[in-house]
């Protein structure tokens, strides 16, 4: 036929294809799906499933269409049954997700006659007249809603965790977890739905938020990656991205990944005003003012071209245009990362182009190893083991919660998740309630414990709805002649008088309350210093690859002795049992050790053997004498302090697995027969790898 015969042809058997599934949205289909060419594969999969009311998880990559597969059947399902106001609640990570989320979901409901609004400490958008009938919150925000207000959630349908895996095995996961317990409590007819990037244990997932007689929806399509990789300083990386801008690609909006806000605002100060992006340069960072911050992204998203560095803040979700390269200025700690990361950029390219920055002799192999996983889609991450901590702010939060204001353990047990039964917490509840007396959170009346006084002022000021941890006391930075608040600080990045923020050398002119600084531009070359105590967890699975990787034999501990006279342990054991190996070997007089990371250690002496004849009992003991160094190691959450230390003990204990660190040390055996080849390699990870607790290269 003639070439219009087959184009209608074409148009006819596209539209035929995916008639059954828009005559499942008659209301929905066009203002959720009609401007875009065709469904997504998560979209046609989980559409039908989520009609059909079934709890769900639905995985797809970065830009899967993920939102509009739980979104278009929720509004349809509302407009049609002729649901109750606030009868579905989307639950996302941060602030900046719920804004991103409220703006792309407005217009497509508006056109349905259907409200979403905000609940976020910034917005308080489900009260009035008129609530809407999807509410986009956090977890925090959500938490203070079953405590302050809970009937507002006695409609609820529909239940989603957006980008669920952002919040897995975390505090704020476990919280998650049990405050949908608590709203299943109050609301029995709610559908669960959860959607995630793709991650390597689904059931295990599905099971901690979505319970019993789930089902996993999963859409394929990770892009191939095409990487390329820079060696040298900063001049090296602005002559590759200048070459990038003028080539074939015609690259005009580049993001790139930082590993703290101090390497942002750093780069930014040498990229800004140069060329080929010059006043497009921008900063993204959790230390910048809100209106900063939505400031870049709105430029992001509408400016012809842009180079921004970000933290994590931009790793999910927010909406800043297409990105034609991704430029990762170190290595990220895991691989769930890396791909998140990477699928920010090159939407609607047929490959996800990366550019891979290698500051460090050893950063290359580092690189190589993680996109090998992710080619692969081996994500090797850790296992959940849930964190006790948060039971001591569920407990408070759920006291609140109660009309007659009080709590027992019985009470607390059956709010939570039904799988906490089966750990070592659930019968240890009555032991966390009289430590949270002793502590003044509570009062003992009989078989019953009620709000004590430091619960009340807690209460009062907000702060028994988060388990975030603060490491320490933040203040605000304003400008002292603008009165803008250009963002929030650790008191301690500040004691200097001088800081670095915004891309702008700064001094402390005054005070203007006792969490509030005045600042004004100074001629003083600052930077930022915010001190961290815990650095990127590298997990025992993901070391273990690596050494595959490198080439040598599983349980190879290959010993080096370097220039300098000491020698390197390349124990591949990851982070925590690094750490703990690291105790064992100093416990032998004369024997300095340091530099330690997930990967590699540095030795005064050469050893004779690993230390794997030492009783567990031993063990033990020296895990609970050095508790504070391998507590940054896990995570303990925010409340954790607040709990006793043998929780805390029995929690770390559980976290390092005994039995299996010492069955992976039976099976370690030291090499210093090493090949020329893997020597150099080792030489450069030596020399390259991030040392923890700040201690420099060798």
């Amino acid at each position: 036929g003639t070439p219009g015969t087959a184009e209608n042809r074409h148009a006819m058997n596209h539209f035929q294809r995916f008639e059954p599934l828009k005559a499942l949205l008659p209301h929905a289909w066009y203002p959720f799906l009609g401007r875009f060419h065709a469904p997504t594969p998560i979209q046609s999969a989980a559409i039908p499933v989520i009609l059909r009311g079934e709890n769900v998880l639905l995985m797809a990559p970065t830009a899967g269409g993920k939102t509009e597969s739980f979104a278009a059947p929720m509004a349809e399902r509302i407009q049609g049954d002729g649901s109750p106001t606030l009868s579905a609640w989307i639950i996302s990570p941060t602030r900046a997700l719920v804004n991103d989320l409220f703006r792309r979901l407005r217009p497509p409901l508006e056109k349905m006659g259907l409200r979403v609004g905000r609940r976020t400490g910034d917005h308080r958008e489900i009260s009035g007249q008129r609530p809407p009938h999807m509410v986009v919150t956090t977890p925090e925000s959500l938490d203070s809603i079953l405590t302050r207000a809970p009937k507002l959630l006695k409609s609820v349908r529909f239940m989603v965790l957006d980008e669920v895996h952002m919040l897995d095995k975390t505090p704020r996961g476990d919280q998650l977890a049990c405050l949908v317990s608590r709203v299943a409590h109050i609301s029995h007819s709610m559908q669960r739905m959860a959607s995630s990037a793709t991650i390597e244990d689904p059931e295990g997932l599905a099971s901690r938020y979505l319970g019993p007689g789930h089902e996993i929806v999963r859409a394929s399509g990770n892009r191939p990656i095409a990487a390329d990789f820079v060696h040298g300083g900063a001049g090296d990386l602005l002559k590759t991205l200048k070459a990038d801008c003028a080539g074939p690609f015609k690259t005009r909006k580049v993001l790139a990944f930082v590993k703290r806000r101090a390497d942002a605002e750093t780069l930014y100060g040498v990229f800004k005003n140069r060329p080929p992006f010059g006043d497009a340069v921008f900063l993204h960072h959790g230390s910048l003012s809100r209106h900063q911050r939505e400031t870049v992204e709105k430029r992001m998203l509408t400016g012809t071209s842009g180079l921004c560095f970000a933290t994590s803040t931009l790793e999910v979700g927010i909406d800043i245009g297409d990105i034609d390269l991704i430029v990762l200025m170190s290595p990220p700690g895991d691989v769930s990362s890396l791909l998140q990361r990477m699928g920010r950029g090159n939407r609607r390219t047929a490959a996800t182009r990366v550019l891979c920055w290698c500051r460090k002799p050893g950063d290359l192999f580092i690189y190589q190893h993680l996109l090998e996983c992710a080619k692969k889609g081996c994500l090797l991450g850790g296992s959940h083991g849930f964190i006790p901590s948060v039971l001591a702010q569920q407990c408070l939060s759920l006291l609140m919660q109660s009309p007659g204001r009080w709590i027992n353990p019985k009470v607390l047990a059956s709010r939570m998740p039904p799988w906490l039964s089966k750990t070592q917490w659930n019968p240890r509840l009555g032991e966390l309630l009289d430590h949270l007396a002793e502590k003044g959170w509570l009062l003992v009346q009989g078989n019953r414990y009620s709000m004590g006084d430091r619960l009340e002022e807690a209460f009062e000021r907000g702060h028994i709805h988060s388990n975030i941890a603060q490491d320490a006391q933040e203040v605000q930075v304003v400008d002292q002649d603008t009165r803008k608040v250009l963002g929030t600080l650790p008191r301690s990045a500040t004691e200097t008088g001088s800081i670095l923020l915004s891309g702008r050398h700064l001094e402390i002119s005054s005070t203007a309350g006792p969490n509030r600084l005045l600042v004004r531009d100074s001629e003083v070359k600052s930077h930022l210093s915010i001190h961290k105590t815990r650095g990127p967890v590298i997990e025992t699975t993901l070391a273990r690859d690596f050494a595959r990787f490198l080439g040598f034999p599983p349980g190879t501990a290959p010993l080096l002795r370097l220039e300098d006279g000491r020698w390197g342990l390349f124990h591949f054991t990851g982070s925590l049992w690094g750490v703990l190996l690291s105790l064992l070997i100093a416990r032998k007089k004369d024997t300095d050790v340091s530099a330690v990371n997930g990967h590699f250690m540095l030795l005064s002496q050469p050893l004779e053997d690993l230390p794997r004849n030492i009783p567990r009992s031993e063990v033990r003991g020296v895990i609970l004498r050095h508790r504070r160094k391998l507590r940054h190691r896990i995570q303990e959450g925010g409340w954790a302090s607040q709990i006793q230390v043998s929780w805390r003990d029995a929690h770390l204990l559980a976290r390092v697995d005994m039995d299996g660190f010492m069955k992976e040390l039976q099976g370690m055996s030291l090499d210093e027969n090493i090949e020329a080849e893997q020597k150099e390699r080792l030489v450069a990870l030596a020399g390259g790898l991030p040392m923890a607790d700040g201690i420099g290269r060798p």
